[in-house]
């Protein structure tokens, strides 16, 4: 039995105002190309925090990166600020993303990555049924 190669594809987040907005486009149309569509609203949510993370207390440009194998999609952000994300109480000014990410994802993880880091979190996903 054949297993399918990893899809992957990344995308460069600039520190300009639309950076999100990309990131949340480029994850929308990847995901409904390569699944069934049913993570795309946990991955935004997740794309959205781990992105915003890394353009408020990272360094240089943030790569985002999504690749789906099997049944997971994985979805890690790079920069180049080598400190790990600190998960600090939830309140009225702040907090909730990492906990948010937690919830949506069965595992997530900082790994140290050249200069910087690389923070990422497993989300299921089914893979699209492709037509032959």
């Amino acid at each position: 039995m054949d297993t399918p190669a990893p899809l992957a594809a990344e995308c460069v987040l600039t520190g300009s105002a639309g950076a999100l907005a990309l990131a949340r486009r480029f994850t929308r149309l990847i995901l409904l190309a390569w699944t069934d569509g049913a993570a795309v609203d946990d991955a935004l949510l997740v794309v959205t925090e781990l992105a915003a993370n890394a353009l408020r207390h990272g360094a240089g440009n943030p790569v985002l990166r999504l690749t789906v194998a099997a049944a997971d999609l994985r979805v890690e952000v790079f920069d180049d600020n080598p400190a790990p994300p600190v998960r600090r109480p939830a309140g009225a000014d702040g907090g909730w993303g990492l906990a948010l990410v937690d919830r949506l994802s069965s595992v997530r993880g900082t790994e140290r990555h050249g200069r910087g880091k690389v923070v990422w979190c497993i989300l299921p996903a089914s893979p699209a049924v492709v037509a032959g």
